[in-house]
């Protein structure tokens, strides 16, 4: 998988309309709401954050935020648009790694790498396992008393609406509290399937581990989450 996204992929990026959510459709409008109490002030937290997700080189388990390349490890920006990609490779790869199966693994690698075989990865990555969004908010000098904030919504190519929303607010002495806000609407049958199977879990995953890596980054301590632990065990 490239870790940042081509000129031709870039322009078609641009070209995504947002997905609004749909209070007509037959399939329901959710929310998700996780907290987390990080032992470390807003202000430093909120920094730290803002360069976990930036990073080109991070990946979220099998998840890595690409963008074009002119952007890659610059600070987003107000209407900057990015895409969360799937590694299937990584998940092939790290399935026969964990069965056992190295001989197999070996070839399933050297196959990867053939030319036509890493496009036609590439494609269903992109056509059926990636997230498109656009930054619709971002106050890292929020005003006194106001949270920081990033909101981002998604775009055509996205298997589900809505948006989501980080919020870094004080809570203490050395101390912030994290809210993180998915609002989402899946975009027919087959994502409302496949989506509660497993595609909240490897969103709720990613939030884990942007969160802690932040975190680790400062040195400070996640003191609090109700992203269950489980959900937070991350597939290699």
């Amino acid at each position: 998988m490239e870790r940042t996204l081509s000129l031709r992929d870039a322009r078609r990026l641009d070209a995504r309309a947002p997905l609004p959510l749909d209070a007509a459709s037959p399939i329901a409008i959710k929310r998700d709401v996780h907290d987390f109490e990080i032992a470390a002030d807003a202000a430093g937290f909120a920094r730290a954050f803002k360069d976990v997700v930036i990073d080109p080189e991070i990946m979220f388990g099998l998840i890595r935020v690409r963008r074009p390349e002119a952007r890659a490890g610059r600070d987003f920006a107000i209407g900057e648009r990015f895409q969360g990609c799937f590694s299937l490779e990584r998940a092939l790869l790290g399935a026969l790694e964990r069965g056992g199966f190295g001989r197999a693994k070996r070839a399933a690698a050297v196959l990867c790498a053939r030319p036509a075989i890493a496009r036609a990865i590439t494609w269903i990555e992109d056509a059926m396992l990636s997230d498109y969004a656009e930054i619709e908010e971002l106050d890292l000098e929020p005003a006194p008393g106001s949270p920081y904030r990033l909101r981002y919504r998604y775009l055509d190519g996205t298997p589900i609406a809505g948006s989501s929303v980080f919020s870094v607010e004080p809570a203490g002495a050395k101390r912030c509290r994290v809210r993180q806000i998915f609002e989402y609407q899946e975009v027919n049958a087959i994502a409302l399937g496949t989506f509660q199977r497993f595609g909240l879990k490897f969103h709720d995953q990613v939030v884990h581990m942007q969160i802690h890596e932040a975190a680790a980054r400062l040195g400070a301590e996640v003191l609090r989450s109700t992203i269950p632990v489980e959900y937070a065990r991350m597939v290699h």
